[in-house]
């Protein structure tokens, strides 16, 4: 038996400014929070904290999104959807399409901005996502998977 060859799709290039978005603003909301919440901490503490937090703004806001864009792979076959992720742990699923109970598309705030949705593939055992394909791409892809599930029973 062979291995499975890896996933060759790939998610939208725009993905990646997605992703600098969400690190960026996580890391400013932190900075507030713990120059807020952080008084009663001593001097030296809440410091460092800055410091660490300011150079996950500057080094990760680029580093992260990039490095997580190039990891993402995915793949619809005729019986499985292959799903490739992770930064320094790379998960790899299998979803039989035979499992597949429901398919929808997601377009969150920064989604919109950018064009982009996620497609949510449902099955019993819970539910996983491809995320940041172009709005075209996630709505061809939701129907191919749709197609593909109901088809699989025959």
């Amino acid at each position: 038996m062979s291995a499975m060859p890896e996933p060759a799709q790939r998610l939208a290039p725009a993905a990646r400014w997605a992703w600098r978005l969400s690190w960026a603003g996580g890391c400013v909301v932190a900075m507030v929070v713990l120059a807020m919440a952080g008084r009663g901490l001593p001097g030296s503490w809440q410091t460092a904290g800055m410091i660490v937090l300011a150079v996950a703004l500057l080094a990760g806001t680029p580093l992260v999104p990039e490095l997580r864009w190039r990891r993402w792979r995915w793949e619809v076959r005729e019986h499985e959807i292959d799903l490739q992720r992770g930064i320094i742990v790379v998960r790899r699923t299998l979803i039989p399409m035979a499992r597949v109970q429901h398919v929808e598309t997601e377009r969150g705030l920064i989604g919109q901005a950018l064009g982009l949705a996620t497609v949510e593939i449902h099955t019993a055992a819970g539910s996983h996502e491809i995320p940041l394909l172009t709005d075209f791409d996630a709505g061809m892809l939701r129907s191919r998977i749709a197609e593909l599930a109901r088809t699989d029973d025959g």
